[in-house]
This record gives C-alpha cells, sequence and structure tokens, in this order.
C-alpha cells in the first residue's frame, strides 16, 4: 500500500481524462492494447492452435462462439455499470480497474490447469472466462470515451483506440501462437499476463476527472457530472437506454452492425481455415502474418485513419469502404489457381485489410455517435452487444457454408455482407454519417 500510495503522490501532476486530449489519446491507445492482448488469444491463437491440433471446423467455430458470446450480452454489464460504481474514483475506472484486476486471475488460473488441444470443455472454459471480463473491460473504456471526449475529436480518438487494440491483438496472437507451439500453454498464459498489464496499469495513474480520488486510500470527492448524470433508479436507466435504441439512426446502426459482424467472424475464421488447411502453413506461419497486418493497420488506424473519419464522416467512409473492399475480396474467389502462390494469398490478404480496418473504425464513431450520453456504457454495450451477436451467427452458419460451397462461399458471404453494411451507411441521417465539423 505505501508503495501505491507513493505512486499516487508522484502522479498526482498528472492531467486528468477530460482535462487533457493528449492525454485521452495516449490512454485510450494505452487501454485498448491491454484489451487487445486476451482478444488475440481467444479470437486468434486459441482457435488456430485447435485447428492446427487436429481439432474439426466444429470445435474451432464453438471456440469462437465462446469467445464471441459474452460480447452479445455487453449489455448486462452495461446496465450494472450505469448504475453502480464507486463515484470518488470516477465513473468507469473502478469497473476497469477491477476487470483488469479479474484478466491477470484468470490467466493465471489456465496457467495452473494447462490444458492440451484435446481438453477442448476447459480450452472453451478459459477462453468464455477472458472473454467475459475482456468484455466488461470494453464497456468501460467505451463509456469512458463517450462520458468526457468531444464529438470533434471521436475519429481520432476511435483511431489512437483501434490502433491499439490491432497492434494489443497482433502481440497476444504472435506471441501465444509462438509460445503454445513451442513452449505449451503455460508459458504462453504466464508471458501475456506482463504484456497485459503494463498498458492496464494507465488507468491506475490517472483520474476521471479533477479533483477526484487516483486510489481508495488517497484524497477526493465526487466531481461534477459523475455524481449527477446517473439514473437513480433502474427504471429510469432501461427507459433511457431504450429510448434510444429505438430511435430510427439507432435502429440503423444496429443493423449495420449485425451486419458487419456476421461478415468479420467469416471473413476472420475462414482466413484460419484457409491458411492452414488450404494453403499449408504453420500455426506460426499464419499467426506471424496476422500479426503483421495488424501492426501495419494499426499504425495506419493511430496515423491517419482517424483523421479520414474526422475529415470525411463516418458515413462515407463505410460504404467506400465496402465498394472497395468487394471486388477486392471477390476477385480471389473466382480463379482457384490464385490460392497456389502463398506471395498472391499474402498480398490479398493486406489488400482487403486496409477497407476492413478502416470500416470497423467508421462503425465506432457512428455507434458512439447514437449512444444515450446519460447511459453509455448501456447504450453502447447494447450496440456492439448487436455486432458480436453477429459473430455467434457467422459461427452457426460456417460448417453450412462450407458444405455449400466451400471457401468460395465462406468468403464470397463475407464480401458480400461488407458491401450490404456499407450501402445501409446511406440511410443514415446528416447527422449522424457526415464530418463531425457540420454537427457543431
Amino acid at each position: 500500500m505505501t508503495t501505491l500510495a507513493a505512486a499516487s503522490r508522484q502522479h498526482s501532476v498528472l492531467p486528468t481524462f477530460a482535462d487533457s486530449r493528449r492525454l485521452r489519446l495516449a490512454l485510450g491507445a494505452l487501454l485498448y492494447l491491454a484489451q487487445g492482448f486476451p482478444q488475440g488469444i481467444f479470437y486468434a491463437a486459441i482457435p488456430t492452435w485447435l485447428a492446427a491440433n487436429g481439432q474439426s471446423t466444429a470445435i474451432v467455430a464453438s471456440a469462437v462462439a465462446a469467445a464471441s458470446l459474452p460480447w452479445s450480452l455487453k449489455f448486462l454489464a452495461g446496465l450494472f455499470m450505469d448504475r453502480y460504481t464507486w463515484r470518488p474514483m470516477g465513473r468507469r475506472r473502478p469497473w476497469l480497474i477491477g476487470s483488469q484486476t479479474a484478466i491477470v486471475i484468470t490467466l493465471l488460473i489456465a496457467a495452473a490447469l494447462s490444458p492440451s488441444a484435446s481438453d477442448t470443455v476447459v480450452v472453451i472454459g478459459i477462453v468464455l472466462a477472458l472473454s467475459i471480463l475482456t468484455a466488461v473491460q470494453d464497456v468501460a473504456v467505451d463509456a469512458l470515451v463517450v462520458d468526457l471526449t468531444p464529438k470533434a475529436e471521436m475519429g481520432r480518438m476511435n483511431g489512437f483506440m483501434f490502433g491499439g487494440k490491432v497492434i494489443g491483438i497482433a502481440g497476444g496472437t504472435a506471441i501465444t501462437s509462438y509460445l503454445l507451439q513451442h513452449y505449451g500453454f503455460s508459458i504462453a498464459m504466464f508471458a501475456m499476463i506482463g504484456f497485459f498489464a503494463i498498458p492496464a496499469l494507465s488507468i491506475v495513474l490517472v483520474r476521471e476527472r479533477k479533483g477526484e480520488k487516483l486510489l481508495p486510500w488517497t484524497s477526493g470527492a465526487v466531481v461534477g457530472d459523475a455524481g449527477t448524470i446517473i439514473p437513480e433508479d433502474w427504471a429510469a436507466l432501461l427507459f433511457a437506454a431504450f429510448r434510444g435504441l429505438f430511435r430510427r439512426q439507432t435502429l440503423l446502426v444496429a443493423i449495420l452492425l449485425f451486419t458487419y459482424g456476421v461478415h468479420q467472424n467469416l471473413n476472420d475464421t475462414t482466413g484460419s481455415l484457409f491458411a492452414i488447411r488450404q494453403m499449408g502453413w504453420s500455426q506460426s506461419e499464419y499467426s506471424s502474418m496476422l500479426a503483421l497486418s495488424n501492426i501495419v493497420m494499426g499504425l495506419f488506424c493511430l496515423t491517419v485513419g482517424g483523421w479520414f473519419v474526422d475529415r470525411f464522416g463516418p458515413g462515407p467512409i463505410a460504404f467506400w469502404s465496402g465498394a472497395v473492399a468487394l471486388p477486392i475480396m471477390a476477385g480471389y474467389l473466382v480463379d482457384e489457381t490464385l490460392w497456389q502462390s502463398d506471395t498472391l494469398y499474402i498480398a490479398w490478404y493486406f489488400a482487403k485489410g486496409a477497407p476492413l480496418f478502416l470500416f470497423y473504425l467508421a462503425n465506432l464513431v457512428l455507434a458512439m455517435r447514437v449512444a444515450a450520453p446519460e447511459v453509455a456504457a448501456t447504450s453502447l454495450s447494447v450496440l456492439f452487444s448487436i455486432t458480436t451477436f453477429g459473430f455467434v451467427i457467422a459461427s452457426a452458419i460456417l460448417p453450412s457454408l462450407e458444405t455449400l460451397g466451400g471457401y468460395q462461399a465462406m468468403f464470397g458471404a463475407s464480401a458480400a455482407l461488407i458491401f450490404v453494411a456499407g450501402l445501409i451507411s446511406l440511410s443514415l441521417s446528416k447527422e449522424v454519417r457526415q464530418p463531425a465539423a457540420t454537427n457543431a
């Protein structure tokens, strides 16, 4: 406690999240970097490890579904987060610190259990637990951003957050996959604890608002809107959340997010299966390419991706990203002889990555624009739960698509859906889809 108290005094001069644009951007990137590490484990590294160790498509899809399901139920975390918190430390920080601590404990338990690829129940249980806790962390970060970030900064903020996230996913995927293949489950989990904890600790050092407590035993109190915008009872909270959900613009964004969610899981899971089974790559080879792609695209989002969304608007970016991704994805499927070249596959993977990453970045901004600010955790979690419900649907239909038309049907459905999602963005109002400056 003495050490933490000293750290509190040492960092008390740091600006708060509400008061510093630079700190907001840096903290958003760090918190999403921390979030990306466990996502790299349960969305990519473990499914690829299962596939590389002879598990069926159904088992791999079940692991991805277990990772996706908690994200479709994030609204439950959002409800409790909007209703309950320890306000002297801010509306969101107590939830962030608590969920991150629980992630470390879960990784320790996973390391102690050390299941093999054939222990599918245990593996899927670990995936489910990590996913639940990471989803809680995600709800808290997103709500923090909506609470305290000006609208004109949303594109760049999401660029920094998404950049941090994909770099974290890249690190989580590459490091965990390599260690799983060469050193086993326990070493992989222990290593990930260290990589996760470093950026996660950033939230311990920064207050939401000036005057709040940094840690429970330091000085501070409830400040400003942290104490006034919380709904006083469950009825008021639910009314505020669901009143906004049934507005036309919110419903359109929800449909767009669901369509995109089905696309994303089809694209990601099929990509893993295609590389391992069709191209004959090893787990570490595919994970290395995936990590490199995420790092490149993450740096793109950190530097210019958010600026593009703020400059041109999330609606136009969503439409044109979907329109560009469709021919790129479909072109590779026409001729199976193209599948014989590793170089062509890598080029295709990177070419489709740029518009797909921009599309997702635009989605984040659209969701934050239609979220109800007084219940941001609930509102955003409901919207993003719709995306991850799409993940679950994709996992359910993936085996049928494989039977129907193999990789062409699996990738083809993903390509068609990203274009449909882009078309939906054309129906949004100007206030939602245009550049932020037009909303001033």
